[in-house]
């Protein structure tokens, strides 16, 4: 990841002010969730602007289908909310098993970039 630029800013020098994660553990980790202020000059797959951190979620193979993202997806919108952050934004392929999560949190489709969905909730 980190020897890709256009997925190393997610992670490079975490946690920068403003980085909110979570992870999900059983015994090791299984899943995480963060998200992350990016700025006009380094944006990510669903930038709009940098006051609106992109959202970042990943759950081992395994692990997926048990309801693990929606829980990491519910925490970490709560301290968003907790934080006052306005908006979330993600990038997500169209056959993508986690757009109905998305969805059902209430993140709505602002547009396509390259084949993606970009997709946003106001808090």
């Amino acid at each position: 990841m980190l020897a890709k630029p256009e997925l190393a800013h997610y992670v490079i020098d975490w946690p920068r002010a403003g980085d909110l994660g979570v992870i999900a553990e059983d015994e090791s980790p299984v899943g995480a969730a963060w998200l992350r202020f990016l700025p006009e000059s380094d944006p990510g797959y669903g930038f709009v602007d940098s006051a609106t951190p992109e959202l970042t979620i990943g759950v081992l193979q395994g692990w997926r289908g048990q309801g693990v993202g929606a829980r990491l997806l519910e925490t970490l919108i709560d301290s968003a909310r907790e934080k006052q952050v306005e908006a979330v934004i993600l990038s997500v392929e169209p056959d993508n098993y986690a757009l109905g999560l998305y969805e059902r949190f209430g993140f709505e489709q602002v547009g396509t970039v390259g084949g993606a969905i970009t997709m946003l909730l106001q808090l």
